[in-house]
């Protein structure tokens, strides 16, 4: 292009532009020098603060459908039990009652020990490997596999009384609220470690969530 064309092309495209000489593109004046804008890091935040306040709704809602669950089946142990005192001796009630007492105890026993020994372990696993903490750690790893050994044979014990337990019931009660004593039983355990497991998630979900807001000067450093 000779000179006469160059002048007649840059009339062309007009003052808002500039000519770019890598591409042979017009580039307009209003995006030269003009750098990226960068991410606000505070917008993260309270997106992440956000999700959390939804993910933390659900939990306490599911919470409390449990927590309905959780009365429905003391409920049912209760007519079980009412049933079952008025047909059997006192000593085969005590029986029954320290039965589910224990039961209640010993799964409780067990969820405690295992998440405790999971956060040592977890903190274990983010130390170097002669880092000063770690010695208290492991002593207190060891405690805890010993006892949740405890635990399990505690466990094993209540597992054989059940069984007991279970024959004694099936004399005095007929098939439909045999079934119910099954049933309460078996919800119970399970209920214990549902509402444990929500619990937890809870309470991690409340840290992280105030920790966040500590971030944002949204509440006083206690993180």
């Amino acid at each position: 292009m000779g000179t006469r064309g160059f002048a007649r092309w840059s009339q062309s495209v007009g003052p808002s532009a500039a000519w770019h000489p890598c591409t042979h593109v017009p580039v307009p004046q209003s995006q030269q020098g003009v750098a990226p804008v960068a991410p606000d890091p505070s917008l993260r935040q309270l997106q992440l603060i956000e999700s959390l306040s939804r993910k933390l709704a659900v939990l306490r809602e599911a919470q409390r459908g449990l927590q309905e669950d959780i009365s429905a089946n003391g409920a049912l142990g209760e007519d079980v039990a009412a049933r079952l005192q008025a047909l059997c001796t006192p000593g085969e009630f005590d029986k029954y009652r320290l039965f589910v007492g224990d039961l209640d105890k010993v799964v409780n026993l067990l969820l405690s020990l295992s998440g405790r020994l999971a956060r040592v372990e977890t903190a274990l696993g983010s130390l170097g490997p002669h880092s000063r903490p770690q010695v208290a750690l492991r002593e207190k790893q060891r405690l805890l596999v010993a006892q949740l050994e405890d635990a399990k044979e505690l466990k094993e014990h209540v597992g054989r009384r059940e069984e007991a337990v279970g024959a004694m019931v099936a004399r005095y009660l007929p098939a439909e609220h045999l079934q119910d004593y099954q049933h309460f039983v078996k919800m119970k355990s399970a209920l214990i470690a549902e509402q444990r497991e929500l619990e937890e998630k809870i309470k991690l979900g409340q840290e992280q969530l105030r920790c966040l807001r500590e971030s944002l000067g949204q509440v006083p450093k206690g993180c």
